[in-house]
Formats: C-alpha cells, structure tokens, sequence
C-alpha cells in the first residue's frame, strides 16, 4: 500500500460515486472508523457512533429507503424546477447515480449522533459541528486506504421525510430512541480516478482582517 501524503489526501478526496464491488477489508474499516473518532467534538462529549454496513440484504434496504428520498427531493424536485441552474443541475445529475445505485456500494456507514437533536441553533451546531469533522477524518482516512467515498444526507433523520413509504434508515438498522442518523458515507475502491474537486477559488472566500468587498 501506497502512502497517500495529507496533503494529498485533502486535495483530491473528491466525491467518488461510482465504486467496485470488491469487498473492503476489516482492517481497513476499523482503521478508518478510528480515524474518525479522532475529530475534535463539542466539549469533547463524542456524541457519535457508527454502522457499518456491509451485509447485502441491509445495504438494499437502505439503499431503497435513499433512492426513493433521491427520487421524491432530487428527481422530481431539484431537477424538476426550471429554475435550477446549470451548475446546480450538473452536481445533482451526479447525485442521481447514488440514488438509483447506492446498494453497489460495497459498504455504507451510517453516522449517527448519541443524542436527540432540540430545537435549538446553538446547540444544535455544537452536535452537527461535532459529527461532520468526524466523518470528514472518516473520508480523508478512507482516501489514504485508496477507498473512495461521498457524503450523503437524504434519508437521514434530519432531512425531510414526507410522506414516503420506505423503511427509514433508523428502523432498519434497529436505532435505538436516543441515537440519530445523520449521514451516509458509501466506501469501496472507485472505479474513477482521483483528482482535485472543483471549488471556487480560495481568494475569492478570503477576507483579511476585516470583511471586504
């Protein structure tokens, strides 16, 4: 194996949706999870857990529960309206292969937080602003193991349900009360090549000292 330099690792972990069936190894997945909790966390609290899924018959499941929240908010949503515009409709034609494809993805591991998420902004952003540095440790680890990964959030507790009719991903995996999903991470080799992802340039998000412009 390869030693993938940080430097490395953070300019080109770009979303990979298309992966290889080919199983992970165990020592692989624990490596990363460990990563993972390795992120700093609001009061140091690690309010997190993480499901890894890699049985066939669970990652259907919940890739069901995903494709019909993709159709209902990206399909027939996002890409539905006139007014969503080019670059907008590129990322989520993207999106669309998790949607119809998610349960080729060799493994999926679902995020979740410890504690119910209140009504509360500021509290709230000291829990999501704990989990998501987790799991982008959980990615970057995975790119330094050659696995490639993407962050998906529809059909998770906190984004909107409505009306479907799927399984929900915490009643498939059993959730207990007080633990939420909030993220699922498909992980396997890709089947594309790594590269650095589009973003606008860094200058132009930048403001010294004070804000300007």
């Amino acid at each position: 194996m390869n030693d993938v330099s940080l430097h490395e690792a953070i300019f080109t972990t770009r979303a990979m949706r298309h992966l290889k069936p080919d199983p992970v190894p165990r020592e692989d997945l624990e490596y990363i999870i460990e990563a993972a909790t390795m992120a700093p966390s609001a009061g140091n609290l690690q309010l997190w857990s993480f499901v890894v899924v890699t049985e066939q018959k669970l990652r259907e499941q919940i890739a069901a529960a995903y494709r019909e929240a993709g159709r209902v908010y990206i399909r027939d949503g996002v890409l539905a309206d006139p007014n969503t515009g080019a670059n907008q409709r590129r990322v989520y034609n993207k999106a669309m292969h998790n949607v119809e494809h998610l349960d080729e993805a060799p493994v999926i591991v679902v995020g979740c937080l410890n504690v119910p998420c209140p009504d509360d902004a500021a509290v709230n952003s000291g829990l999501f602003g704990s989990i998501y540095p987790a799991l982008q440790n959980l990615m970057l680890a995975a790119r330094g193991r050659e696995l490639g990964s993407t962050l998906l959030t529809l059909g998770t507790d906190y984004c909107p349900a409505g009306e479907l009719e799927t399984d929900s991903v915490r009643k498939i995996l059993r959730l207990p009360d007080h633990v939420h999903a909030v993220a699922l991470i498909p992980i396997g080799y890709p089947a594309g090549s790594w590269g650095r992802p589009w973003r606008k340039s860094w200058q132009d998000c930048t403001h010294w000292e004070r804000w300007s412009g």
